[in-house]
């Protein structure tokens, strides 16, 4: 408890304005892209994801659930926006101790062409805005902390921001995330808490940016091997606090073939692109040691739907030759 709660004074943004975390915050912090969820899997289920991650995804969502990684996790995701608007991320995981696991990632957003005028409103050649994040991250099972009902794991990350418009911008930001398992109850669930975002945002003239900071509190429940359930608040700086719901269904086609449905709810953009656009979808196929996801959700009142592709490759704990014979 005091780990928990030394690291929830430490996600505490340095400098709070009076307008934080309400509606009167929209547009008073930089490095927006850095809110762009990754992963088709926690996408489909709304958001409500940090205390469901366990791939190399955990860099974005969680760096605590990197604990959970048995050998190997490296993920992709290819995602496309309104007009020309792409967005990409990888990420890779290695578990290098019996209890800490190491990753890295990287993360592109490329704008495409934009005219550039003078202040005479005369188009004087054209602009390739691109962002850019490299980041890399720790997760790490926190023994002294876990007993038969409990497990905790601890993570941090942190990342490089850079940004190249007519000028360039660099940043420095950084996570925090604890996850917790309990085993007492009637069920099986987890709790998380993440600090995003925290850190020294982007300067490209004279005024350094806000880094955009978000806290989430999540919890997941599995009733039993298939059926996941899970719930999350979310506190953005520059937003109204807002709640994601999310479900995941899984079905074992064949021994080496898993198929999965998903469904999720993020009131975020209830109010601002209507109520369509708080629902999402998706499904995933595993095929053996290799991770196929979509994602879909609408975007309202702009007439685009953006759909999320994303693979990931995650090798399994090893076993004996006498438990695979079994």
């Amino acid at each position: 408890m005091r780990t928990a709660a030394l690291a929830l004074l430490m996600a505490l943004p340095p400098v709070a304005r009076a307008s934080d975390f309400s509606k009167a915050a929209v547009g008073t912090t930089g490095s927006e892209f850095l809110l762009f969820d990754q992963g088709a899997r926690g996408i489909a289920m709304g958001g409500a994801y940090s205390a469901v991650t366990d791939d190399a995804y955990s860099l974005y969502w969680n760096p605590a659930g990197l604990a959970k990684i048995p050998r190997i996790s490296a993920t992709f995701m290819y995602s496309r926006y309104v007009q020309d608007i792409t967005y990409q991320s990888a990420a890779v995981a290695k578990r290098v101790s019996d209890n800490g696991v190491l990753a890295a990632g990287l993360r592109h957003r490329d704008i495409g062409e934009i005219d550039h005028t003078d202040l005479a409103g005369r188009t004087v050649g054209t602009f390739h805005p691109r962002d850019y994040v490299i980041e890399g991250g720790w997760g790490q099972a926190i023994y002294d902390l876990s007993d038969s009902e409990m497990d905790i794991s601890m993570g941090v990350a942190g990342r490089w921001i850079h940004s190249d418009y007519l000028l360039h911008g660099d940043g420095f930001g950084g996570d925090i995330g604890i996850l917790s398992r309990f085993y007492s109850g009637r069920y099986i669930y987890d709790v998380a808490f993440v600090a995003q975002n925290l850190g020294q945002g982007q300067k490209f003239d004279q005024v350094r940016d806000t880094l955009p900071f978000r806290a989430r509190l999540g919890t997941a429940v599995h009733p039993n091997n298939a059926l996941t359930l899970s719930l999350e608040g979310i506190m953005p700086a520059n937003n109204t606090p807002h709640a994601a719901l999310g479900m995941e269904y899984k079905l074992e086609v064949d021994r080496n073939i898993k198929a999965a449905v998903r469904g999720g709810l993020n009131t975020l953009t209830m109010q601002s692109l209507g109520f369509a656009t708080t629902f999402s979808a998706g499904m995933g196929v595993s095929v053996g040691d290799w991770s196929f996801d979509y994602a879909f959700s609408p975007f309202g009142i702009l007439g685009d739907q953006i759909h999320r592709f994303s693979i990931s490759f995650n090798l399994p704990a090893k076993t004996s030759r006498r438990n695979r014979e079994r």
